[in-house]
């Protein structure tokens, strides 16, 4: 049976209806930054102003997202996330059109059509269709598709292609995709040259910039931002994970079960590192060219300096192309089997994006794909928090605890909720204060660089002092009161012992109230 009966303007209404329910969503996570200008949302060190020039906070924050957003907000859409996730959808469905061109004249409608849609259905690209802010991948792959189908034209390939990488690194390798399809043309190594010379540099100088020793970067893990020859393991590893997840379609989430963090772990080889090594040198022997979009779409993502977050699923935006051209040959010559895939996929798609309705849906739903990620229950506790629901964002946090007992997010998010119910009308309320000073303190043990929980000690301290629920030195004429000793991290003792000679009137005033340290959240 052919595939010919089934029309391009047919995957583009499926698309369409899979991914609808995005119009009904909000804002969740990166969203209420990127969009809605909400600061709480940013890491401390991220609202660092790091004194850019103009074109240089331009390119590096990408200059096609910089102006699309400064349009929007200025049309007055901050606030509505409608017009923004309408954006998303239908650029998304331009992907699928354009991925099918691009494949039409390599392999032929029936194989074009099935991997446009395996593809554009594949449930593991939730983040990219339904989340705001992954917006990057969607407009880094509109040009660089438009690259590869104006290959002819290093004119039209060169601009779109230096507009898709500084947009989103993904695509940082289509000159040697474009050079494995066309090997003999001169166009190739033009554009690898161009390649060479100059987009491999700007993407140094953008990602030390970003992540630099001088950059004040919130990186994930410092201990493994540096290059090691087992991370070879972890990429192979990584291969092996995200084949398996695509096909599946399940567990999908902002935090995966295997990690947040740069998982160490995954550096040994086992059955899973030999399977993704397997794996990557059959596609190269039988599907050079998909399989070199899967391995070189991946790689950039692939997070090896520890940099953001281990694993996602918007990584395999671009990638994933690879592993549908992969299987697509395969499904056409067998429709009942490519229909049940699709239609299974379909399902996940639209029953994850209805997931992201909002913030605690999400981190609910990630939560229970995920029950053992204390990184997916922090996000839920936080959320939590922001609504003031202090005691059940405490038990979520507790339940953490017990899988991670050094995730200082939780022990600082867990300070918040004590903080926030404190008062000094009776003993119940000032033991809250001193239960969210100890929380405090744990979370500055962990990451004394981390200046806000620092800074909401002082706050706290000096506010428990002046209401003399506690002292900094012990009282012998009160047996029964409360004293406590200080870490010395970043003068945080002689800040509240007033030794500091660099101490300034304001650190000297008394401190605001509990109320406003979860304000400053």
């Amino acid at each position: 049976m052919s595939m010919s009966f089934i029309d391009v303007n047919l995957v583009l209404v499926i698309v369409a209806v899979t991914w609808h329910y995005a119009l009904f969503c909000g804002y969740v996570s990166d969203d209420h930054a990127a969009v809605a200008g909400r600061m709480d949302i940013i890491p401390d060190s991220e609202k660092v102003n790091r004194g850019e020039s103009f074109w240089v906070k331009r390119f590096n924050d990408g200059i096609v997202m910089f102006y699309h957003t400064a349009f929007f907000r200025w049309l007055g859409f901050a606030d509505v996330p409608l017009p923004w996730h309408l954006f998303s959808l239908s650029l998304h469905i331009l992907n699928v059109y354009l991925l099918y061109l691009f494949i039409l004249p390599i392999s032929g409608h029936d194989v074009a059509i099935a991997t446009s849609a395996i593809w554009a259905v594949n449930p593991m690209i939730n983040q990219n269709v339904v989340w705001v802010s992954g917006r990057p991948y969607l407009f880094g792959l509109f040009f660089g598709l438009i690259s590869l189908i104006c290959w002819q034209h290093p004119d039209v390939f060169a601009p779109y292609y230096v507009l898709s990488v500084i947009t989103n690194i993904s695509t940082i390798f289509v000159p040697i995709i474009f050079w494995a399809l066309h090997p003999k043309d001169w166009q190739s190594y033009f554009l690898f040259i161009v390649t060479v010379a100059l987009v491999f540099p700007f993407m140094l100088w953008k990602f030390q910039q970003r992540f630099g020793a001088h950059s004040n970067a919130l990186i994930l893990d410092r201990g493994n931002a540096k290059f090691k020859i087992r991370k070879i393991n972890v990429f192979a590893r990584m291969i092996f994970y995200y084949l398996t997840a695509l096909i599946t379609g399940d567990k999908m989430g902002w935090y995966h079960q295997e990690g947040f963090k740069y998982n160490e772990k995954w550096e040994l080889f086992n059955y899973k590192t030999f399977i993704g090594y397997a794996l990557a040198m059959f596609g190269m022997i039988f599907f050079p060219i998909q399989t070199l979009i899967f391995i070189l779409g991946l790689f950039p993502m692939s997070n090896l300096f520890a940099t953001n977050s281990f694993l996602q699923d918007r990584y395999v935006y671009f990638c994933s192309i690879g592993f549908a051209w992969i299987i697509a040959p395969i499904l056409v010559k067998y429709p009942p089997v490519f229909f049940i895939l699709i239609t299974y996929w379909v399902t996940c798609a639209y029953r994850y994006s209805k997931v992201l309705k909002d913030d605690e849906t999400l981190y609910r739903e990630n939560w229970r794909n995920h029950p053992n990620s204390d990184f997916a229950i922090n996000n839920l506790s936080y959320f939590l928090i922001q609504q003031r629901r202090f005691d059940e964002a405490r038990v979520y946090i507790e339940r953490g605890l017990d899988i991670c007992k050094d995730n200082r997010m939780l022990w600082y998010n867990l300070g918040i909720t004590y903080a926030a119910q404190g008062h000094f009308h009776n003993d119940v309320g000032k033991y809250k204060f001193i239960r969210a000073l100890e929380c405090f303190k744990t979370c500055v043990a962990l990451e004394p660089r981390w200046t806000k929980p620092v800074n909401d000690l002082k706050r706290l301290i000096q506010l428990l002092i002046d209401n003399k629920v506690l002292s900094l030195t012990p009282d012998p004429n009160n047996p029964h009161g409360m004293s406590i000793t200080l870490p010395n991290l970043i003068g945080l003792k002689e800040d509240m012992s007033g030794t500091n000679p660099n101490d300034t009137a304001e650190t000297a005033q008394k401190a605001e109230s509990a109320q406003e340290i979860i304000a400053s959240t």
